[in-house]
C-alpha cells in the first residue's frame, strides 16, 4: 500500500490500524517530517549510521509516520549493527500499515541479504499478495516476483523460480537480469533450448554475464 503525505494541520491526527490508535500532535508530526528530511540528506551523503539513529527516534515518538520506516530501511540496511533492528522495525510497521506491499518487499530484501531465504520468501509473498489488492501499477512490483524467484534459485528450487521470473517479465518486459536468471533455472531443470533462448535475448539487451553461459552450454 502506498501512502502519500501532505502537511495538513489538525488539532489531533488519529491513525487506526491493526487495532492500534495513534494520536499525533501537529508539532510532533512537523518534527517527524523535519527529522526525516534531515535523514534523507544524510543518506544521500552516505551517513547511514547517523540517519538510522535519528529515524529510530522518529519511529519511537511517532509510530504512524510511514516515511520513517522506509528510510530507516535505506539507512539501517547499510549498517551491520542495525540490520536486525531494521527487520524488527519493518515487522512492527507491517502491523500498523496493513497490506503495505512496499514495506513487505523491503523486509524481504534485507532478509534475503542476510541469507534468511525462507523468511524472505514469506515477506515477498506478502508483498505480492498485497500488490494484488493495492494494484500492480507501482513501479517495484515486478521486483517482488524477481526477488522471490531469486530466493528460490538460491534455495535450488529452480522450477519454483521460473513462474516468478515469468511474471516479472510480464510486468517488466525485456528485463535482461530476469532473462538471465530464468535462463539459468531453465538450464538447471533440463530445458537447454529455453535457457539458451533467454541468454541470447539477455545478451542482446546488454547483459554481458550471459556470454559465459552461452559459450559453456549453448554451443
Amino acid at each position: 500500500m502506498k501512502f502519500y503525505y501532505s502537511v495538513i494541520f489538525f488539532l489531533i491526527v488519529s491513525f487506526s490500524s491493526a487495532q492500534q490508535i495513534f494520536d499525533v500532535e501537529p508539532e510532533n508530526r512537523e518534527n517527524s517530517i523535519e527529522i526525516n528530511n534531515t535523514a534523507v540528506d544524510m543518506i544521500s551523503k552516505g551517513n547511514f549510521e547517523s540517519a538510522a539513529r535519528i529515524l529510530q527516534q522518529v519511529i519511537l515518538d511517532d509510530p504512524s509516520f510511514h516515511p520513517a520506516y522506509l528510510n530507516f530501511y535505506r539507512a539501517g540496511g547499510q549498517v551491520a549493527s542495525q540490520k536486525e533492528k531494521v527487520i524488527e522495525t519493518l515487522r512492527k510497521g507491517l502491523l500498523i500499515f496493513e497490506e503495505d506491499d512496499e514495506m513487505a518487499y523491503y523486509l524481504g530484501n534485507i532478509l534475503q541479504r542476510e541469507n534468511r531465504l525462507t523468511e524472505a520468501i514469506a515477506a515477498y509473498t506478502d508483498a505480492i499478495n498485497f500488490s494484488k489488492i493495492n494494484g500492480e501499477e507501482f513501479e517495484l512490483v515486478w521486483a517482488y516476483h524477481f526477488n522471490r524467484g531469486n530466493c528460490y534459485l538460491k534455495s535450488n528450487k529452480h522450477a519454483k523460480a521460473i513462474p516468478d521470473y515469468d511474471y516479472a517479465l510480464k510486468l517488466s518486459p525485456s528485463n535482461a537480469d530476469v532473462l538471465t536468471n530464468r535462463g539459468f533455472c531453465h538450464y538447471k531443470t533440463g530445458n537447454n533450448s529455453a535457457a539458451c533462448e533467454d541468454w541470447n535475448e539477455a545478451k542482446r539487451l546488454g547483459n554481458t554475464q550471459t556470454e559465459k553461459y552461452l559459450q559453456s552450454f549453448c554451443k
